[in-house]
């Protein structure tokens, strides 16, 4: 069973309950001073009405004023304690009431407070009962739901811790064992190994790089100079720049986009990072021999940029965690097909949002994936 904490918290709680319970006995209270008083105020109308009513010889002759008399006199002793009688039985059952009544309505707060107390311990399978009547049901699930968002962000950074310790595992692992082949003499300090080590190290600076990047765009750090922007021209600048390293994979490049082009609302850099981002993942996972295009639409709703490559595609079950920070669903693909940072998708996730469009991945049509993101149009 969850205990209160043995501070100011039980007292506050029996505070409260004292009060909630006050409160109901005033209210009692009232209702009993009010009865009384409109009985008083109440009785000798009805009395000399009902009098009245009677014959008219009834209360006439010798003694039958001073017998009148008495009667409005007995008549007035006997509602009085009639009355109190029925007010003190009155208060009696209502206190009993009002206090099961602020036990039944303190129960889910007590509940709270306990349930707050254990999760701030430690236990985040803490839930509390949604059935409870009211506002007090809606506290309830929102105390469940802040719980479970919490417990999803807690899972969010332990994955991403491990992910991130395996980031960098493998190249400082990659440069300990050059370290340490360099002192037994195995390799000789040449320019194949020279340039292994400057692979080793400019993949911990990359990493680094886009986390640090990653970070600023989330926390809404990276200012955006939205502007119109002609996407088009974006897209065939970012394909040429890159032309040179898909030929060196052998790797096929193209880019269709309407020749007048297609405007957007857009940071221009930013959408050429976003590319360049999609790019970058569809040369990594297209082998030898295939092709990416690069297609630019201007749609009603505004531009609408996909690439499209022939490599082994994204699972269904994957398409919405390939943009979680350093995601990777096959952990074997990094070491036939090259490797990132594992960031990436991410980024380019975040600035497309930034801008007010949308991003996702679907199957190609010749197979591969088929990355595409979209922006507010001009229009």
């Amino acid at each position: 069973m969850i205990r209160a904490r043995s501070d100011g918290t039980g007292r506050r709680a029996r505070g409260l309950m004292v009060r909630v319970f006050a409160a109901n006995l005033v209210v009692v209270a009232v209702a009993a001073i009010g009865a009384l008083l409109a009985g008083w105020a109440l009785s000798p109308i009805v009395l000399d009405r009902h009098m009245g009513m009677m014959p008219s010889t009834t209360f006439h002759g010798p003694g039958m004023q001073e017998m009148a008399s008495d009667l409005e006199a007995a008549y007035r002793t006997a509602l009085n304690q009639s009355l109190g009688w029925a007010a003190l039985v009155a208060t009696v059952a209502a206190a009993g009431v009002a206090w099961v009544v602020t036990l039944r309505l303190l129960a889910p707060l007590r509940a709270l407070r306990s349930a707050t107390t254990a999760f701030a311990a430690g236990r985040r399978g803490t839930r509390l009962d949604e059935d409870a009547p009211g506002e007090l049901g809606d506290v309830a699930a929102a105390f469940n739901g802040m719980a479970e968002a919490i417990e999803r962000g807690e899972s969010e950074r332990r994955r991403l811790v491990a992910d991130l310790a395996h980031e960098l595992r493998t190249p400082l692992s990659n440069l300990r064992g050059y370290v340490e082949a360099l002192e037994d003499g195995v390799f000789e300090f040449d320019d194949a190994t020279r340039a292994a080590l400057g692979r080793q190290v400019e993949r911990l600076e990359r990493l680094v790089a886009d986390l640090a990047t990653l970070h600023d765009v989330e926390a809404g750090q990276v200012s955006l100079e939205v502007t119109p922007t002609d996407v088009a021209a974006l897209a065939m600048a970012g394909v040429a720049a890159v032309q040179v390293r898909f030929a060196d994979k052998g790797v096929a490049l193209t880019c269709t986009a309407p020749p007048k082009g297609a405007c957007a609302f857009a940071d221009s850099v930013r959408v050429g990072q976003v590319l360049e981002n999609l790019l970058a993942n569809a040369l990594r996972h297209t082998p030898a021999g295939g092709q990416v295009n690069v297609a630019v639409n201007a749609t009603a709703e505004g531009v609408r940029v996909e690439v499209h490559d022939t490599g082994p595609g994204v699972p269904v079950r994957e398409r919405e965690a390939v943009f979680r920070r350093l995601y990777r669903g096959d952990p074997a693909r990094g070491a036939t097909l090259g490797v990132g940072s594992g960031v990436g998708l991410t980024i380019a996730k975040a600035l497309v949002e930034r801008q007010g469009g949308a991003i996702g991945v679907d199957e190609a049509s010749r197979g591969g994936a088929a990355f595409w993101f979209t922006l507010p149009g001009c229009g």
